[in-house]
């Protein structure tokens, strides 16, 4: 009773992980970090649509990556349950497409968010005009996390119904902060790949540098993130706030070589991805931004 009570967890684990819902689930997280921090209303929908877009982004990203020479528990997974993925694309598609008609009133806000994110996975598939978009793949890091920064954080106040004024000062200085931030655990992702990258006709900015320069434009990062938290202080945000914005960065600097020399899927995709929506779990268990 017990091997089949861990076999289905252990199953459940891997589809929430593996299958992009907890990647999703982040997405949301950041989301509300905003709304709870800059005291905004935005569309019941919103939320859910932003959990279905990434969900199926994801998913049609994962679907067509070539996953033949599968060597981690993650590649075996998705090669096994392509089909899985492909219906999750579907279904996700689905329902974010209702859910856009449901938000037509914000669609000039919308509309260029999914055509932003189709295009970081357009360049996996197998046709000319977007076999072309592989030559500026090197960017595709910079892009990816300038996107996400972009819904987190620029897109619900854009979408905000609320009437509190919005502070564009500290809009700007929390965007960047995430960005940072968002590049820096993308960062491990590249450095872990690097060797597959140079290989490939997928270079990143990662791979065309040497360990010693990968470290130099981390800490350039983790600089540039202290500086927009020095920005929101001198803002007038409180010092436990801070704290909760900082404390992903501050782990991922401690932990970040442990990290990129270890193996494991589950560091990377539960560990590194979970610290983007640690800021949002810390400020509402704290009770400093509520959801």
């Amino acid at each position: 009773m017990y091997q089949v009570m861990r076999r289905c967890l252990v199953a459940v684990f891997q589809f929430v992980v593996f299958g992009n819902c907890f990647i999703a689930l982040c997405a949301v997280v950041m989301c509300l970090t905003t709304v709870a921090l800059f005291h905004l209303q935005v569309p019941d929908l919103f939320l859910p649509f932003i959990f279905a877009g990434t969900l199926g982004s994801y998913c049609l990203h994962v679907y067509l990556t070539d996953m033949s020479s599968a060597g981690t528990d993650r590649e075996r997974w998705i090669e096994t349950h392509k089909q899985l993925l492909l219906g999750l694309f579907i279904g996700s598609l689905l329902v974010g497409g209702w859910l856009l008609t449901q938000l037509n009133a914000y669609l000039t806000d919308l509309l260029p968010v999914i055509l932003l994110t189709f295009l970081y996975t357009a360049p996996k598939i197998n046709w000319r005009p977007f076999r072309a978009l592989r030559q500026i793949a090197v960017l595709k890091t910079t892009y990816l996390s300038l996107v996400w920064a972009y819904v987190t954080v620029a897109l619900p106040m854009l979408l905000a119904t609320s009437t509190v004024r919005i502070n564009w000062v500290f809009a700007g200085a929390w965007l960047l902060n995430r960005f940072l931030l968002i590049y820096s655990i993308a960062l491990c992702f590249d450095y872990r790949d690097r060797d597959i990258d140079r290989q490939s006709k997928w270079l990143t900015i990662v791979s065309r540098l040497t360990g010693r320069q990968v470290k130099l434009f981390f800490g350039i990062l983790a600089f540039g993130f202290g500086l927009t938290v020095v920005g929101l202080y001198t803002l007038g945000w409180d010092t436990l706030t801070l704290l909760c914005v900082c404390l992903p960065m501050l782990i991922l600097l401690v932990v970040a070589r442990r990290i990129v020399s270890n193996a494991s899927e589950y560091g990377y995709y539960v560990y590194l991805d979970g610290l983007l929506m640690l800021t949002g779990v810390l400020l509402e268990l704290l009770h400093v931004g509520t959801f």
